[in-house]
């Protein structure tokens, strides 16, 4: 059975965690891509993106994360519109938690 990505939302910050490293970073690619094409140009760096791992010490194995974090509330409502209408731009399955 596929483990569905987990979305953790936070202020101005979405978090989607369970990627394979390959994964994340294909993921932004795509994301990066996409927030281009659909946001203005002047908004470009009032937006973060950040990749990491995280692992328990029962086994060193990392499931890998990507935030994107907007400077404003009304940027960050709508990449996380934008995002909520495409399925998080991602085939898998989806949970907000």
């Amino acid at each position: 059975m596929e483990v569905p990505l987990s979305i953790i939302i936070a202020e101005t910050k979405v978090t989607i965690i369970g990627f394979t490293m390959s994964e994340a970073f294909e993921y932004v690619d795509t994301l990066w891509n996409f927030l281009r094409e659909n946001l203005p140009r002047e908004l470009w760096n009032d937006v973060t993106i950040e990749v990491s791992g995280i692992s328990g010490l029962n086994k060193l194995s990392f499931k890998w994360s990507v935030s994107i974090d907007a400077s404003n509330d009304l940027l960050f409502e709508e990449i996380l519109l934008s995002l909520t209408e495409n399925n998080f731009l991602t085939n898998k399955r989806v949970e907000i938690i």
